[in-house]
């Protein structure tokens, strides 16, 4: 086992992982399989998931450069044992659009232009005893355009087979989608639009291709008309070929705890552990149920954590992710339109936060301007990372929010939209949340959360019901970090409004966990549904309750069954029916 064993943490450069003593998880046997996929190949996960290390490593394994380190780069993986007959065979144009905004130019176009000029010099840098001089010297003051057009003319003449290894294709869509008008967006992609005649060029000009972005939206413009690659997102063949399966976190927590860099638990225990945090990710129809796979980005930051202090980390969502944000705001900006700009109108992610799940039919390309459609957008959560595929019901798919980090994200997210025009006693918050945890004081939190509601903006304006009143509370128990809050915890014959269960990592010392049914009537509602429904919540709590795993999730606990009732905006009970030890 090697003792200085590195943890490539935010690291997407394989050389640099494979010569500097890095851990790195082997995927490269995937590369036979998308070699016999196809010679154009589209591949879409949400961020931080690996593409940029994937992409990296499949241009080490096929760039005619690289061949004298085959050894030194793939000795020991899996591709080692029996390399295709493509290794090392191609002049490989390396592209990051990501890059593209930091290149001159007043104009995205100017700016593209530039990008492209300049990786195009240093492909030929690269290459230079395939290409010459006398080749560089025609060429003095080319366009981005004019220059690659050359290079790919003269590849052809002579033969060199070309591999175009393209990352984030899709940067600049995220920025355009969230514009009121989309006049930009769509002239760059449709007709004689720049990017659409650049993705033209790549396919005339390539004998390979392999692309990766975060959504299919752009890839769906460009390919109007014509035809650029084959969508491979959700194949089975390719499900965990990003991220990490279970096994493959297990053994990374395993080599770390056999170099001794850190000493408490077990390797088995800590994977327990993060598994509600980053797993359950599925991305293909046929692996519902059989394999999910864990954000790879949020596995390595808590074994880094881990590493250096023995511990776990403080805050299991990564700051870092905090950039993803975009994501959310994209979302809810289209959310706004096409709700004609209602106040704080975020139905679909109310849906999910309030429910935990959602079903509709993924939709596998659409183009921006059919955004509005349902399915398509719904299909953007998806892609985005917020839901994944967990089940079919009534001929759909059903998709949930995977884990426990994307449901910080999104609660994070929507508390701020439900509290924009307001600032609540944060503090005071956090002080009777702690004796809701500790003390087993639940009623002053539980009517604090009640008069929180009856204030936000929404609320406020009008919109109510059962939807909006639960996607609220579950953002606010869902930021007890003190406890595991799932969204309609599967129990006996039911789901649980909100299960509420220590998060033991962190917070092993918490006295108290809740089992909340939350009631909903319309302010007119008659006294005789308000009854019915009371008497329906104590029914559901019996059946909770009987659950056999409730007595292990609630171990060491003082366990409270509560009816959270609600008539408009009105709190009409809070009532604890039960209180046992557990």
């Amino acid at each position: 086992m090697q003792d200085n064993l590195q943890i490539p943490y935010g690291i997407f450069d394989f050389k640099r992982i494979r010569t500097e003593g890095y851990c790195y998880i082997d995927k490269t046997g995937y590369i036979p399989t998308l070699e016999q996929s196809g010679s154009c190949l589209f591949f879409v996960r949400p961020r931080r998931f690996g593409k940029s290390l994937f992409i990296n490593m499949l241009r080490c394994y096929y760039d005619l450069a690289e061949k004298g380190n085959f050894e030194k780069l793939f000795g020991g993986l899996a591709i080692a044992k029996s390399p295709t007959a493509n290794r090392n065979r191609y002049q490989v144009l390396d592209l990051d659009f990501s890059t593209v905004n930091i290149c001159e130019g007043k104009t995205l176009q100017e700016r593209f232009d530039n990008y492209m000029k300049i990786q195009s010099q240093l492909f030929l840098m690269k290459y230079d005893s395939a290409y010459g001089d006398d080749f560089r010297r025609e060429l003095p003051n080319a366009s981005g355009m004019s220059l690659f057009s050359a290079i790919a003319g003269y590849a052809k003449q002579k033969g060199y087979p070309l591999y175009l290894m393209l990352d984030e294709y899709d940067n600049f869509t995220n920025a355009m989608l969230r514009a009121e008008a989309s006049s930009d967006y769509r002239d760059i992609t449709h007709g004689q639009g720049f990017y659409r005649e650049w993705f033209k060029a790549f396919k005339a000009s390539f004998d390979r291709i392999f692309m990766t972005g975060v959504s299919p939206v752009t890839m769906d413009d460009l390919t109007s008309g014509f035809n650029i690659a084959l969508n491979i997102s959700q194949d089975p063949d390719f499900n965990a070929m990003l991220g990490f399966s279970e096994e493959e976190v297990l053994k990374l927590y395993t080599d770390f705890k056999g170099t001794g860099r850190y000493q408490a638990g077990d390797p088995a225990e800590w994977v327990k552990s993060i598994k509600p945090w980053y797993d359950g990710y599925c991305f293909s129809e046929a692996k519902i149920g059989e394999e999910c796979v864990f954000n790879s980005d949020m596995a390595l930051y808590h074994l880094s954590a881990l590493v250096k202090t023995g511990r776990a980390p403080k805050n299991m969502v990564d700051v870092n992710i905090k950039t993803d944000y975009d994501k959310l705001q994209t979302i809810a900006d289209i959310q706004r339109r096409l709700a004609g700009g209602g106040e704080g109108v975020l139905p679909v992610t109310e849906e999910i936060a309030s429910t935990g799940q959602i079903a509709f039919d993924l939709v596998e390309s659409f183009p921006a301007d059919k955004i509005s459609d349902v399915a398509n957008f719904r299909s953007l959560f998806h892609y985005y990372g917020i839901l994944s595929m967990a089940g079919r019901e009534r001929g759909q798919t059903v998709f949930k929010v995977p884990n426990l980090c994307v449901q910080h994200q999104l609660f994070g997210y929507l508390r701020t939209a439900y509290l924009r025009e307001r600032q609540p006693d944060w503090d005071g918050l956090r002080k009777l949340a702690a004796r809701f945890a500790y003390d087993g004081e639940w009623e002053p939190f539980l009517r604090r959360l009640a008069e929180d509601y009856a204030g936000t903006t929404p609320v406020r304006g009008g919109i109510q019901g059962e939807i909006r009143i639960q996607g609220y509370m579950q953002c606010e128990f869902g930021h007890l970090n003190f406890y595991l809050a799932r969204p309609e915890m599967e129990l006996s014959r039911g789901f649980c409004d909100f299960a509420l269960f220590p998060e033991r990592c962190h917070y092993g010392d918490v006295q108290h966990s809740y089992l909340i049914e939350l009631k909903f009537s319309a302010k007119d509602a008659p006294e005789a549904e308000i009854e019915e429904k009371h008497k329906e919540a104590l029914d559901q709590l019996a059946a909770y309750r009987a659950d056999p795993f409730v007595p292990s999730l609630a171990k060491g606990t003082t366990l409270h069954q509560i009816v959270y009732q609600f008539k408009g905006t009105e709190l009409v009970r809070a009532e604890q029916i039960a209180e046992e030890a557990m």
